[in-house]
């Protein structure tokens, strides 16, 4: 088959033949229609990830849109490796229907970031309407997301803080911070919305925002909780491997918050997460959920990959409709 092979860590992947998947007993052959490039990919493929493979060579891509030997359209993910969803076809360890009348490009540029989103929402931090959500880290792709999701799971109200103004303003948040002011105009910038009340943080950054943040929690004069008080829930889904956070003892002891992470240690079971992509396909298929697309041949995945990193619009390969 051909496929976007990887040869070389820090290398760009190229567009050759590759031996055909085998299936596993629990795996169904999909033939690729389309199969997005996410930071995750780019950064594996680099070296920089703790997925990052260790033989080599191989095909890139952990999901994508395809259909079954029985023409069934599906939503798949792929993580048997030297195989990937950057193929003709591709090992599908798990897959969820399509709904008719999505778009099988956007399909596979959203679901991932919008996981990357719903999953701290719902499953880590199990957020309730009616509860106030504050995403750190609003304008990368999860960050936008993160916001959609939470208005959708029923936050009565999302304040987003990121770095790029131009991309906050775009954004359907009740309030916004702009994470390039001073460390002190941060810090009381953060007071106050603590005071109003926090209830989630979806944290995509680590690092200074994130003890800012705690610090600005922190209170001396905390009241006796209620019996339905959940506390501050932040989740960490950074992957940034270089960023620390110091954390003093009183950040958690005088504070109502509840440090989470969410990765693979964390990840819900396969049932539980191809009920949510349902919920995502349905929400996509409404108009909820939105995300800018290019589809690119995947024949050229060699440019297409330089130029994933480079702009906002998620890029898809597409092939054509595959029989399996």
């Amino acid at each position: 088959m051909q496929a976007a092979v990887l040869r070389r860590l820090g290398d760009t992947p190229r567009f050759e033949t590759f031996a055909d998947p085998d299936t596993m007993p629990c795996e169904r052959l999909v033939g690729v229609c389309a199969a997005a490039i996410h930071s995750i990919d780019r950064q594996a493929a680099a070296g920089l990830h703790y997925s990052s493979p260790l033989d080599l060579p191989m095909v890139c891509g952990l999901d994508g849109v395809g259909h079954t030997a029985g023409g069934e359209r599906v939503y798949f993910g792929a993580t048997r490796r030297p195989f990937g969803a950057m193929a003709e076809f591709a090992p599908a360890g798990w897959t969820v229907p399509m709904p008719d009348g999505l778009d099988s490009a956007l399909a596979a540029a959203l679901v991932r970031p919008a996981l990357m989103a719903w999953l701290p929402l719902a499953y880590r931090a199990e957020l309730e309407p009616g509860e106030t959500v504050l995403v750190l880290g609003a304008t990368g792709a999860a960050g936008r997301m993160a916001v959609q999701a939470a208005r959708l799971l029923g936050a009565r109200r999302v304040i987003a803080a990121g770095r790029r103004q131009e991309a906050l303003a775009t954004l359907d948040a009740d309030a916004t911070i702009d994470l390039r002011m001073p460390p002190s105009a941060l810090h009381h910038t953060f007071s106050a919305y603590a005071e109003e009340g926090i209830d989630v943080i979806i944290d995509f950054l680590w690092g200074e925002p994130v003890e800012l943040l705690t610090a600005a929690l922190i209170r001396s004069d905390l009241p006796m909780p209620a019996s339905d008080d959940r506390g501050v829930r932040l989740v960490s889904v950074t992957e940034r491997p270089a960023s620390e956070v110091i954390l003093p003892a009183h950040a958690l002891r005088d504070t109502r918050l509840k440090l989470m992470g969410y990765g693979p240690a964390s990840y819900p079971p396969v049932d539980y997460l191809k009920t949510y992509v349902e919920d995502i396909l349905t929400h996509a298929l409404e108009g909820d959920l939105r995300m800018d697309v290019e589809a690119v041949p995947m024949a050229e995945v060699a440019d297409a990959w330089e130029r994933a990193g480079r702009q906002d619009t998620r890029i898809v390969l597409t092939l054509g409709e595959r029989d399996v």
